[in-house]
C-alpha cells in the first residue's frame, strides 16, 4: 500500500476476473485413512477416510474404498480437521511490528476505500509457515488505518504470488466507526464518512445513467468508484466498532444508510447487545477473547464468556485475536479454547474458528468443514487442536501436503531436540 496503490489495484481488477481462484492441486489421487476425522458440520467419524482428487474433497466416511492407484496415507491415531480460517487478520501486511518498513497496513488520508489488501499481501512472509503449523491454513486478511480503509480478501497460506493464493476479493469494505460521535451529532469523521458515501452515490447514477446514455461520463474516481460494489448491494460493510455504546451508534447509522449487508467486527463489549444482533440477523467478527475488563463492575471474566453469550442468543459469530499482532495469528485456535472453557460448546467453539467465518466470508461452500466438494485444506492432529498441547503432525493445502519444517519455530524445536537426544546418547 505505500507503493503505488492506484497501478496495483488496477492490475487486481485485471488479474482476478474472477473472485475465486484455486491454487494448483496435486494431480493424484490421495485416501487419508485411518483418523478419527471430524467434519465440523456432523458428527465426528472414527477411523474415516478421506478421499482428495484435484484439491478438493470427493469422499468422506468410514466405509469409503479407495481407488485403483490412489495413494494411501495411514493417519491412525490422529485428529483429522478442517484447516483453521483466521477471520480478521493483518498476515502479510505486517511483520515485525517495531520495523516500519515490514508493516504495510494501512495508507495516509482517511478515505482509502480503493485500497485493496491482496496487493499488498506478502506472499513469502515468515509469518505465514508459522501460521499454518498452527493448522491457520486461510486468512481475511484486511486492511486498516484511516475511517474508509479499504477492501479485504481472503487467502490460502501457501503458494508462490499473492494471486495465486487468493480465494475471494474483495470480500467487503471496511470502515472505522468514529467513537466520538455518540456523543457529538456533528462529529467532522462522521461527517466525512457521510460526504465521502454521498458522493459516491452520486457517481454511481452518473455512471449508470452514462451506461444508459442519458448522460456524459462522470470524471473517473478510483475511491468513488470502489464503493460502488457496496453501493449496489453487493459486497457487505465490515463496520468495527468496540465500545458497547459505540456499537450501538454504529448500529443505528449503519441502518440509516440502508447498509443491509453488514458484519460487525467488535470487542466483548458485544454481548451486551446479542439480542438485537440475532434479531437482526448481524454476524459478529468477536475479536480479543483474552480482552481485560474496561469497566470496574465487569467480572474478570467477562471477555472469556462473550462468545457463549453470543451463541445463547443466536447471533452468527467468528472468533478473533484483534488483528494487530500477525506473529500471534498461530494462537486462534486456543482464544477458541479459552471461549469452549467459559461456557461456549466445544463444537460451537470449534465452528467459530473453522465454518462459522467461512460462511460469514462468503466461502462457505469452500471453506470450514470436511465436506465432499470442498477445498482440500485440513490438518492431522495428535488430539483437540484448541488445546495447546496438542501437536499437528501433517498439513494439505488444497490437496498438496505442506512442508511443516518451513515453520523456523518447528525448525528450531526439532534442532534442539536432536542435541538433546545426542546429549543423552540416544
Amino acid at each position: 500500500m505505500l507503493m503505488n496503490t492506484k497501478i496495483q489495484a488496477t492490475l487486481a481488477a485485471t488479474l482476478l476476473a474472477s473472485t475465486l481462484l484455486a491454487a494448483p492441486a496435486s494431480a493424484e489421487v490421495l485416501a487419508l485413512t485411518g483418523a478419527t476425522v471430524h467434519p465440523v458440520s456432523s458428527d465426528p467419524i472414527p477411523d474415516g477416510t478421506v478421499l482428495i482428487e484435484d484439491g478438493r474433497i470427493t469422499a468422506v466416511g468410514s466405509d469409503i474404498v479407495a481407488p485403483p492407484g490412489a495413494r494411501i496415507i495411514d493417519l491412525d491415531g490422529l485428529h483429522l480437521y478442517p484447516g483453521f480460517v483466521h477471520p480478521a487478520s493483518q498476515l502479510g501486511l505486517r511483520e515485525i511490528n517495531s520495523v516500519a518498513g515490514t508493516i504495510d497496513t494501512a495508507e495516509m488520508g482517511s478515505v482509502n476505500a480503493a485500497l485493496r489488501a491482496e496487493v499488498a499481501f506478502n506472499h513469502d512472509s515468515m509469518l505465514l509457515p508459522a501460521s499454518v503449523a498452527g493448522g491457520i491454513l486461510s486468512a481475511h486478511v484486511v486492511p486498516g488505518g484511516g475511517l474508509i480503509q479499504g477492501s479485504s480478501a481472503v487467502l490460502e497460506l501457501d503458494g508462490w504470488s499473492w494471486e495465486e493464493m487468493v480465494l475471494k476479493a474483495p470480500v467487503g469494505m471496511h470502515m472505522e466507526f468514529p467513537p466520538a460521535a455518540v456523543d457529538d451529532e456533528n462529529n467532522e469523521d462522521l461527517a466525512r464518512i457521510e460526504q465521502v458515501l454521498d458522493q459516491a452515490r452520486h457517481h454511481l447514477r452518473a455512471s449508470e445513467a452514462a451506461r444508459a446514455g442519458t448522460a456524459p461520463a462522470p470524471m473517473r474516481n478510483d475511491q468513488l468508484e470502489a464503493l460502488a460494489p457496496l453501493l449496489r448491494g453487493e459486497q457487505p460493510l465490515f463496520i468495527r466498532a468496540n465500545r458497547y455504546d459505540v456499537i450501538e451508534k454504529a448500529l443505528d447509522w449503519a441502518q440509516d444508510q440502508g447498509f443491509e449487508d453488514l458484519v460487525l467486527m467488535t470487542s466483548p463489549d458485544v454481548q451486551y447487545l446479542a439480542e438485537r444482533l440475532a434479531r437482526d440477523g448481524i454476524p459478529v467478527i468477536l475479536q480479543n477473547v483474552y480482552a481485560l475488563p474496561s469497566r470496574r463492575w465487569e467480572p474478570y471474566d467477562m471477555a472469556f464468556v462473550a462468545a457463549a453469550r453470543l451463541a445463547e442468543a443466536g447471533v452468527q459469530f467468528a472468533i478473533s485475536d484483534d488483528g494487530n499482532d500477525a506473529a500471534n495469528a498461530r494462537n486462534l485456535p486456543f482464544q477458541a479454547g479459552t471461549a469452549a472453557a467459559h461456557g461456549l460448546d466445544k463444537l460451537s467453539a470449534l465452528r467459530s474458528v473453522t465454518l462459522w467465518p467461512a460462511q460469514i466470508l462468503g466461502l462457505g461452500d469452500e471453506l470450514g468443514s470436511i465436506e465432499v466438494g470442498k477445498r482440500a485444506s485440513l490438518f492431522a492432529a495428535s488430539g483437540d487442536p484448541l488445546e495447546p498441547m496438542t501437536r499437528i503432525e501433517r498439513v494439505w493445502i488444497a490437496g498438496a501436503e505442506y512442508d511443516l519444517m518451513r515453520d523456523p519455530g518447528r525448525r528450531a524445536y526439532e534442532r534442539y531436540r536432536e542435541r538433546n537426544r545426542q546429549a543423552q546418547g540416544r
